[in-house]
């Protein structure tokens, strides 16, 4: 796999890990034909897109507002979707939403482990944290972490 050169020095978190379409034994385990638009997009600039794509959800928490979506970015980086489709797709192997719910999913858990956040109900970290509904927040949760959100808080209490 080939590092992102923008953050090789967080290469453990999956938001600054880069496998390129250059690592094919990601791409022989779908056996599907790889979009066009995926390859159109040069390595460095989708490298390049995608840093400014992270830099944008994260400095602005962009991703705590549930209805920011995929146009909208692409419309503040003066873009289109299927590039900001094609850069995370190439940099993360998922799409848009997958990486949304990941930094949700991070903040939320990051809520639930600090005392400041203790009086809110789960549900309400959960809505806080940007998902659109309580539902949707334990279905993320669950299928990242193999447990519901409510379990998680509670393993975590003495």
């Amino acid at each position: 796999m080939i590092s992102c050169p923008f953050y090789s020095h967080r290469q453990r978190d999956f938001l600054y890990f880069c496998p390129h379409l250059a690592n094919d034994a990601m791409n022989e385990k779908n056996d599907k034909e790889i979009p066009a638009y995926r390859t159109r997009l040069k390595s460095e600039r989708s490298d390049r897109l995608y840093v400014q794509i992270l830099e944008e959800l994260t400095r602005n928490k962009r991703y705590r507002d549930p209805a920011f979506t995929a146009r909208q970015m692409a419309e503040i980086l003066h873009t289109n979707t299927r590039y900001i489709s094609a850069a995370i797709a190439n940099c993360t192997g998922g799409n848009y939403n997958m990486m949304v719910n990941k930094f949700r999913l991070r903040d939320a858990c990051r809520m639930m482990q600090s005392p400041r956040y203790a009086h809110l109900t789960t549900e309400e970290i959960g809505l806080l944290a940007g998902f659109s509904s309580r539902q949707a927040f334990y279905l993320a949760f669950s299928r990242v972490y193999d447990i519901t959100p409510r379990a998680y808080r509670l393993g975590l209490k003495p």
